[in-house]
């Protein structure tokens, strides 16, 4: 491997999935490759350029996979026969009423999901049922084309000196297929956007960008949870602290006025989470399904589910010799939480893509896991399709079996992702780690750097190493020995204020 290329920066000298798509536009990164060292910190922006645009034909084809619809309307059963349903269109129906007011019409959405949605509503013209449809699903559509390109964007950011990784969300079949079903990607984005600037010491924008996340989603308190188990480990609590503050007091500030004026409105969607009942993809269903109910226990399992992630995301944080990444400890705790729900829906598969680009997972992976998350794709609509008139669809018993194959293949990321950081080598500090600088500003103050030397040659495993000094904003990490972190040899890229720093709780696992 060439010193000028490193391993991270090309994905198509250590991927044998990447190298072969490459054929089609040129090929492998060739051995006499221009130096790129000098340029690892700025590299990114003309690979995330690229896949700005590649991400905006795979929105495009997405649209096409819901063309059916599109053009007879979203009837039942027909669109679950054709395969294009999604939740868009009913909301084109709501008028001009904001939701969670009184009086207003009820929407099962989080606050700033719903309200997005009723601001695209508002453009709607009036017309026919289908009219409006078409005209909200095909702003949507422009939105959402938006969304994944700036979800693209940030991700590639996110990882600067790998920006390719960031092709796991543009380049995605799990993004055709279920990309434009529901609003769920505008909370991916702000969960991503959330990981960004806590990986760049920004902590109050990465708080602010959580909470309106949280608001928009539930899934990021996972993130939120994974990294104050990290901060656990690297004694970084403090800063974690305000991070996750930040996230609070922006919820409840998004939340307020809602809560005063109506708030059985804006807690509506969470006790209808609250009673509902085992539905599409859960193992719960599978459980029902096969004559076991479990409906009368189900707060109390997805409870345990809650429980379980911690636990685990506990033991995967506090045993490895290495300390994990932040995306790897997310990814870990989020498929526990998800597969222990009250549902997986077919789109649940997005909320893993900027995990799945930043853990590096190799496409080979990430292609096993598409191929399950589309033949359940098809399976669950031909299973609803069949209970309208019955024995036409698929039968229960073959739906519960792509049930289950499903969720082995979220079981498989798991797996995948805890023998990556299993296998990691120990950090050692005996090893010098040559490489550029840090990000320049902690929460708008400025950090006293030393100037660094960029690395010739980057590990194909690690990312970015980064060296912090040994203070957070001027001051001292909750008064704990002083080491010299020069020698500290930091693998995740979205570690900001823990980069570096040496671990304060390690488990031993004989």
């Amino acid at each position: 491997m060439s010193p000028h290329a490193p391993a991270s920066l090309a994905p198509t000298r250590i991927d044998p999935v990447a190298a072969s798509a490459s054929e089609i536009i040129g090929g492998p990164l060739g051995r006499h490759t221009g130096p790129l060292r000098r340029a690892a910190r700025s590299a990114w922006q003309p690979a995330a350029s690229v896949l700005v645009g590649l991400s905006s034909l795979t929105v495009a084809l997405g649209f096409l996979q819901k063309g059916h619809c599109f053009t007879e309307g979203w009837n039942n059963p027909d669109q679950f026969w054709h395969a294009c349903y999604t939740d868009l269109p009913v909301s084109s129906g709501l008028g001009h009423a904001m939701p969670y007011l009184s009086g207003s019409p009820h929407l099962d959405q989080p606050l700033v999901s719903g309200v997005v949605m009723w601001l695209v509503g508002l453009v709607v013209p009036d017309g026919s049922v289908r009219m409006q449809q078409q005209w909200y699903f095909a702003l949507w559509a422009v939105l959402i084309t938006v969304i994944v390109m700036a979800l693209v964007l940030v991700t590639a950011a996110s990882v600067p000196r790998a920006p390719w990784r960031a092709a796991h969300v543009a380049l995605s079949p799990v993004l055709v297929l279920v990309g434009l079903i529901s609003v769920d990607l505008l909370g991916v984005l702000l969960a991503s956007i959330a990981l960004w600037a806590w990986g760049r010491n920004k902590l109050y924008l990465a708080g602010i960008f959580m909470g309106l996340a949280i608001s928009a989603r539930s899934y990021p308190l996972v993130l939120l949870v994974a990294i104050g188990l990290l901060g656990v480990r690297s004694g970084r609590l403090r800063a974690w602290a305000r991070f996750a503050g930040t996230a609070l007091v922006t919820l409840v500030v998004v939340s307020l006025p809602f809560l005063v004026v109506n708030m059985g409105g804006l807690l509506s969607v969470y006790r209808t989470w609250w009673r509902g009942t085992p539905s599409y993809g859960s193992l719960w269903m599978v459980s029902g399904l096969l004559g076991h109910g479990l409906a009368s226990r189900l707060n109390l399992l997805v409870l345990l589910g809650w429980l379980a992630a911690l636990v685990v995301g506990a033991l995967f944080t506090f045993s490895m010799d290495r300390r994990p990444a932040v995306a790897e400890v997310s990814l870990v705790m989020l498929v526990i939480v998800v597969l222990t729900g009250k549902a997986i829906p077919p789109q649940a598969g997005i909320w893993l893509l900027p995990l799945i680009a930043l853990v590096a997972l190799t496409w080979r992976d990430h292609l096993i896991w598409a191929g399950f998350e589309a033949t359940y794709f098809v399976s669950v609509w031909l299973y609803i399709a069949g209970l309208t008139p019955p024995g036409r669809g698929m039968p229960s018993a073959l739906y519960a079996v792509f049930t289950l194959l499903r969720v082995v293949a979220w079981v498989y990321l798991l797996v995948q992702v805890w023998r990556t950081a299993w296998s990691r080598p120990p950090a050692s500090s005996s090893e010098l780690v040559e490489q550029e600088p840090a990000e320049p500003e902690l929460d708008g103050q400025d950090l006293d750097g030393q100037d660094l030397v960029e690395p010739d040659l980057v590990e194909p495993d690690l990312v970015e190493p980064d060296l912090v000094e040994p203070e957070l904003d001027g001051q001292d990490l909750d008064g704990q020995e002083s080491v010299d972190l020069a020698l500290v040899e930091e693998v995740d890229p979205l570690a900001g204020p823990m980069a570096g720093a040496p671990d304060q709780v390690i488990v031993r696992i004989s």
